[in-house]
């Protein structure tokens, strides 16, 4: 009567089956999925390791050509050459076509695509 009486009590006993018991979900479904957000990791981690960065362009306003540069996000802006203008002096770049925001080439940080515009000083 002992076995008996032990063989129902081990019935009784839920068998933990894990946190997914309630899922169904077939392994072959699971392995696609799996491998298909590994693809979506791969193909997102090759295109921000093709990003060439961010491009700032200088307008010279009438001065000389200034060749654009290629920079990353949070890097500062490597200092070009200064254009020249006949009857004016360089006054810097600036952020605005007005030039009322001076960008500050040893601060100012990259964060976008951009234009700088040159500033100018008419030599009296």
């Amino acid at each position: 009567m002992d076995e008996q009486s032990k063989a129902p009590e081990q019935e009784q006993t839920p068998k933990f089956r894990g946190l997914y018991r309630h899922v169904n979900i077939s392994v072959k479904a699971l392995d696609r999925i799996i491998i298909a957000c590994i693809a979506v990791i791969v193909l997102i981690v090759v295109l921000e390791m093709r990003n060439p960065g961010f491009t700032i362009v200088f307008d010279s306003k009438g001065g000389t050509d200034v060749p654009a540069q290629n920079q990353m996000y949070g890097q500062l802006l490597e200092q070009p050459e200064p254009p020249t203008r006949e009857g004016y002096v360089f006054d810097g770049w600036y952020e605005d076509p007005a030039c009322d925001i001076l960008w500050d080439v040893e601060e100012d940080i990259i964060e976008t695509d951009m234009t700088l515009y040159a500033g100018w000083q008419k030599i009296e």
